[in-house]
């Protein structure tokens, strides 16, 4: 019944977006500005994750990697609209998700550190096959609303995906994913040897994609680099911290 309820609502929300495209891309209603990507109610009501909280030394524990800055948005838990959020951002097929959640998290960026310091910003990639099937890529839509709000430069050519979409739903199981990722840094990172590189993705939950990535990067520069990570989600249970003074930095966020 449970999982028969999780479908209705996942063509519930597909059919009301198709037929009104501008709707909320935590709950589904339609908003009543054209181009808004979260009405009133969830804008507001999102759990983010205060400015005075840093998870910095939380993300080097996970990673095994020495991050320079680990800035997450929000805090999210199964089901929540925090987690249809995100979810929307990756597999709904509304680009503007992703970029308005890009341009949310440029300002919170530039609210905790200056956004200067970075060079770049590198979208997590996904693989080819993977972006064949769904016609983008989610970190990279996250990346362009960043440089929109901060000026920092997109480059998607420092990080490659050479991993595969997994049919075996015994292989699946053994990666957690539907897809075996494989990244790797190309040789144009060396051009960022001694600089600063912001790497962006949808969410961390066991911290794997980020340490790849980040060791990727630090291994071609003989770790002569500055690597920082920001993303759109980060799972409640690694937090081990509540909290709802939200006020204040929802409108960090929100204010052009």
């Amino acid at each position: 019944m449970e999982r028969l309820s999780k479908i209705f609502k996942k063509v519930k929300y597909s059919v009301v977006s198709s037929l009104y495209p501008h709707t909320c891309g935590a709950c589904g209603a339609v908003v009543e500005t054209e181009g808004e990507t979260l009405c009133e109610e969830c804008r507001y009501s999102l759990d983010y994750i205060p400015l005075d909280v840093d998870l910095t030394p939380l993300a080097r524990e996970m990673t095994h990697v020495q991050l320079a800055y680990f800035m997450p948005l929000l805090s999210y838990r199964k089901s929540n609209i925090e987690s249809r959020f995100v979810l929307n951002i990756k597999n709904s097929g509304i680009q503007r998700y992703g970029i308005e959640a890009g341009r949310m998290m440029g300002r919170m960026i530039k609210a905790r550190v200056d956004a200067g310091e970075f060079d770049c910003v590198v979208p997590v990639p996904i693989t080819s096959k993977r972006q064949e099937m769904r016609g983008y890529n989610q970190s990279e839509l996250l990346a362009t609303g960043i440089e929109m709000e901060t000026g920092i430069p997109v480059r998607t050519d420092l990080l490659v995906n050479e991993g595969k979409v997994v049919s075996n739903s015994i292989e699946a199981k053994r990666h957690k994913s539907s897809t075996a990722n494989k990244y790797l840094a190309t040789d144009i990172v060396k051009e960022f040897c001694g600089r600063h590189i912001l790497v962006v993705d949808d969410v961390i939950t066991t911290g794997k994609t980020i340490r790849e990535c980040s060791a990727a990067i630090m291994e071609k520069c003989d770790n002569n680099v500055k690597v920082s990570i920001a993303v759109v989600g980060m799972v409640s249970d690694l937090l081990g911290i509540y909290n709802d003074q939200n006020t204040i930095y929802t409108k960090n966020i929100f204010d052009d």
